[in-house]
């Protein structure tokens, strides 16, 4: 069996489909959540997650733009100094689509290849888990008690930071990275994400043409430290 695991796709329609162009023959797909934000088509990305069935939790910028539509804070209706990317995806998705953000779960728990997974976007802000001390910790305060004693896998987002840690022979967490852009010390361009098949995980990058999105950037008007991340990531490389 193939599973393709997505994280932190930031409205970033265009390398979803370079990846899936090449790992379509995954019988399943997994996502630690952001689905949107940061990025210029968040309609476009929540149509994809939804056609194709995808397992998914709730990132922190799911719910802030689930958040900003129902308080009305669109791109329009904020002064210029303060637009956000948030701003601009509110202002794209519909009610249906909102809707189908806020009910996305914060954790997800399941078994593939007879192991047991766990699966949810963060632990605590940007930090790792280093420990099976914290392990164990942060599986009690987070997941269902029916659940965590058995999850010996858990899969993590946020951080943009591409990793597989092992605690025990037996007990690892992973992160595939972020399909659309990484943290501003790691100038790779690439989208980032992982496979497991039949229970061996690969760690894989892919390039793919960022030129939609760097027009894009050349004409949104965000404030400037929005822009900045984007521009970098999406923008020619030298």
């Amino acid at each position: 069996m193939k599973t393709l695991v997505l994280s932190d796709i930031h409205s970033n329609i265009y390398a979803l489909e370079a990846i899936w162009r090449k790992e379509h023959d995954s019988d399943r797909i997994l996502c630690a959540g952001d689905l949107v934000d940061y990025g210029p088509f968040p309609r476009e990305v929540l149509a994809w997650i939804r056609g194709h069935d995808v397992h998914c939790v709730q990132g922190n910028h799911d719910g802030w733009v689930a958040l900003t539509y129902r308080r009305g804070a669109t791109l329009a209706a904020v002064p210029e100094a303060e637009r956000a990317w948030v701003h601009l995806n509110a202002g794209l998705v519909n009610e249906a689509e909102v809707c189908f953000l806020e009910s996305l779960p914060k954790t997800l728990a399941f078994d593939l290849d007879g192991i047991a997974y766990g699966l949810t976007h963060l632990y605590r802000e940007y930090n790792e888990i280093v420990s099976l001390h914290a392990y164990d910790q942060f599986l009690a305060e987070a997941f269902d008690p029916t659940a965590r004693g058995n999850i010996s896998r858990l899969i993590l987002g946020h951080t943009h930071r591409q990793a597989i840690r092992y605690l025990a022979d037996n007990c690892l967490w992973l992160n595939p990275g972020s399909v659309s852009y990484r943290r501003m010390d790691d100038p790779d361009p690439t989208a980032h994400y992982a496979v497991i098949i039949d229970g061996k995980i690969f760690l894989r990058r892919l390039e793919y043409d960022r030129s939609p999105l760097y027009s894009f950037t050349q004409v949104v008007q965000l404030k400037e430290d929005e822009m900045k991340a984007a521009r970098f990531f999406f923008g020619p490389r030298e």
